[in-house]
């Protein structure tokens, strides 16, 4: 069905092939006519994605679209040839590029490629032989963000977020560490390894702060997960009580059977365990009746902007007023002003994170932060 939607879109202007799974490609002379590509990319975006009807089945269909321009007098023809082998596989090689990107939007659609993408995936390559000796040599440290209580200002916890501390790159934030850890295999390693830092760090802190930790949907598959949380609380000698892990509910979508055989083990430890990212999904609802958790994270997309966006307003309130009904502890993420931090407290928010207090820092300055804030509590009395 897609190569004969295909075949009608392009029709006799161009060679279409299946190059292997669901990857088709087009071959498309572009002589006189430069908007060709563009003409083609918005139609297969436009026709493609109709549903298929297969028996009592209506498969819907997602398209993305990787497009590469090669000229015979390209200026940079003869380097990338000799880099890649031919002047096929460079355009192969480019158009997979812009493909990537193009799914990237989790929707139908289609993009061109540019230089920055070749020098991207050089920068994703360099950094995936890099991570497994950075996290051995420990480049990669926890960064820790308060969370805090709105009505006092306490802080009673906080988030340890790791931050690749790169000798030639500088601060490489989650946004391109978490994935490289995912698809190297090594985000176990990263965790356990961030995990016994901050706990360590947190032994050296005032009171008896939390500390919340993210565990990734692939860790729900290592059978000896919780072994490895009650070797790192044994080892340091850490109340459980005090570690929470956070848990998106890609967790269940991806691993429903693994992720509550191991949640149950990891909340027979004594440790918390907190449903991240609520209200972004689908599903929160129904993984709350069959799970067993200790708080729900409020998403900071609907957080931020809920003082001018009514909606997003109602959600929060919507999600606060199901929390108590269910006993659960709501935290808000993404406060950054006085008056967000204000409106949570009305609405019956007690426990927060977010810039307005602090973004998140490395241990020592995490520590005079608690030190300030302290002594800030002190005199008010």
């Amino acid at each position: 069905m897609i190569a004969a939607r295909l075949r009608q879109v392009v029709g006799n202007c161009a060679l279409v092939a299946r190059i292997g799974g669901d990857e088709f490609g087009i071959l498309l002379p572009v002589v006189s006519d430069e908007e060709a590509p563009l003409r083609v990319a918005q139609s297969i975006v436009k026709e493609l994605p109709e549903p298929i009807q297969l028996a009592s089945l209506s498969v819907k269909v997602g398209v993305g679209v990787g497009i590469a321009i090669f000229t015979a007098d390209d200026d940079q023809s003869n380097e990338l040839t000799a880099q890649d082998g031919s002047v096929g596989e460079t355009v192969m090689r480019q158009a997979d590029m812009a493909l990537y990107q193009a799914k990237r939007g989790g929707s139908s659609g289609y993009c061109f490629f540019h230089p920055e993408m070749d020098a991207q995936l050089r920068q994703r390559v360099e950094l995936e032989r890099e991570i497994k000796p950075a996290i051995k040599a420990g480049e990669i440290v926890p960064y820790y963000q308060p969370i805090v209580d709105l009505r006092s200002g306490a802080v009673v916890g906080c988030e340890a977020l790791a931050r690749w501390e790169h000798p030639g790159r500088g601060l490489l934030p989650p946004s391109i560490l978490i994935p490289i850890a995912e698809g190297t295999g090594s985000i176990s390693e990263l965790t356990f390894s961030l995990l016994h830092q901050a706990i360590r760090d947190a032994k050296t802190w005032p009171g008896e702060l939390s500390i919340s930790i993210n565990l990734s949907p692939r860790q729900f598959a290592d059978a000896w997960l919780a072994e490895k949380v009650l070797y790192a609380l044994t080892e340091n000698a850490f109340p459980a009580n005090r570690l929470a892990f956070e848990i998106t509910e890609t967790t269940f979508i991806e691993r429903p059977d693994e992720a509550k055989a191991a949640l149950q083990s990891l909340r027979n430890l004594g440790v918390h365990v907190a449903l991240d990212d609520f209200g972004s999904g689908y599903a929160g609802l129904s993984y709350l009746r069959q799970f067993e958790f200790d708080r729900i994270k409020i998403d900071r997309s609907f957080v931020t902007d809920m003082l001018i966006n009514p909606e997003d307003h109602k959600i929060v309130e919507g999600i606060l007023i199901f929390s108590r009904a269910f006993g659960l502890q709501a935290t808000a993420e993404g406060i950054e002003s006085l008056e967000v931090r204000n409106r949570l407290i009305e609405l019956g928010c007690d426990i927060g994170q977010g810039y307005y207090f602090s973004k998140p820092k490395p241990n020592l300055e995490f520590m005079h932060y608690l030190a300030s804030a302290h002594e800030g509590l002190r005199q008010l009395g």
